[in-house]
């Protein structure tokens, strides 16, 4: 055989052993989040380094007959501020398929409840992040089901729902199924519209000391509109029940704006008492980054929660993996310097 020839077999049958991993769409992901921060307790400060919600993914498609689509994402923390991080599914990831009925997937990821305080949160995995009071003292509802099982609704319009059930939201096996949760969202979105109301409801294992086994519940509802291209208002609502310490309710307000190279933001969340009296709580976040390239952002936060008597919200949780603990009824306030890469 003549060299030309050889160099053709050799073309084609290097084509045909690559054809299968062609056909699919793989994509490796992450984003390198880090930040120095002065946090303050009300009693003493302390410079700290923190890794915020930094992350390294693996997603893939591959289209199937019939106008389906299989896909799959993996996706870990990663903690540059301490050289560690989570297991290698410790963020969300799942498995599915989609098409004309809409998208089914099964794994371990935000839930549709969750996605209402990330979408209208303008400190995501910053200082002053909305968590630190929506799941602050005990409403735990920014957590990611284990084992879900999630369907979203092909489009009707601007609408879409979402429904996420878990048979069995711990570790390991189960012949009773009495740790379920499920949640739910009815979303609109429509030009510079976005509004979302959204239900959730966990059996718990947590038992007070009367020996009531609380099931938590929240309902949350989000929207935010753009006035112009570079100006956005938001707002978030949530009433939790039957949690540890009694009945509470938390709403915020936020905006951002656009100025070039520059965003500017700012929210104020409040947290109602409990069944105890002055463990209410306020904070008041501002911020502002500085766009370095599509990829690359630098921002500088400072947050305040004013804490009654009783309550403890901090500043520093929620998105973050240092934070420091508050001391009731103290004021707890910090300043962050960070960047955030993506890739």
């Amino acid at each position: 055989m003549k060299a030309p020839q050889k160099l053709l077999l050799a073309a084609a049958i290097s084509a045909s052993l690559a054809t299968p991993v062609m056909a699919q769409d793989i994509e490796i992901y992450g984003r390198a989040h880090v930040s120095v921060d002065a946090l303050d307790n009300g009693s003493d400060t302390g410079m700290n380094v923190s890794s915020n919600s930094s992350r390294l993914g693996f997603r893939a498609k591959h289209e199937l007959e019939n106008g389906l689509e299989a896909f799959m994402q993996i996706e870990t923390n990663i903690r540059y501020d301490q050289g560690n991080g989570g297991s290698l599914a410790s963020r969300d990831s799942f498995a599915g398929i989609r098409g004309g009925f809409g998208q089914l997937r099964v794994g371990f990821f935000d839930t549709p409840t969750k996605l209402v305080r990330s979408n209208t949160d303008m400190f995501g995995d910053r200082l002053g992040d909305a968590r630190n009071f929506t799941s602050g003292d005990n409403m735990s509802f920014d957590n990611r089901f284990r084992n879900g099982v999630h369907y979203r609704s092909p489009s009707k319009g601007p609408v879409t729902f979402d429904v996420q059930y878990s048979p069995h939201n711990a570790e390991g096996a189960t012949a009773d199924n009495n740790r379920t949760a499920i949640s739910t969202a009815l979303t609109y979105r429509q030009g510079d519209w976005y509004a979302v109301v959204a239900y959730e409801s966990l059996e718990s294992a947590v038992t007070t000391a009367d020996g009531t086994v609380l099931d938590p519940s929240v309902v949350r509802v989000g929207a935010y509109y753009n006035f112009k291209p570079e100006w956005r208002v938001s707002a978030f609502f949530q009433s939790a029940t039957d949690i540890a310490g009694g009945d509470r309710t938390v709403y915020g307000l936020g905006t951002s704006y656009r100025s070039g190279e520059w965003t500017y933001r700012a929210q104020f969340y409040a947290a109602s008492d409990n069944d105890t009296a002055d463990t209410g709580a306020n904070m008041l976040v501002l911020g502002a980054d500085r766009r370095l390239a599509r990829s690359t952002t630098a921002y500088i936060v400072y947050a305040m929660a004013d804490n009654d008597a009783a309550a403890t919200f901090q500043v520093s949780a929620g998105g973050r993996d240092t934070r420091l603990p508050a001391l009731a009824g103290e004021t707890q306030t910090g300043l962050s310097v960070g960047l955030v890469y993506s890739f």
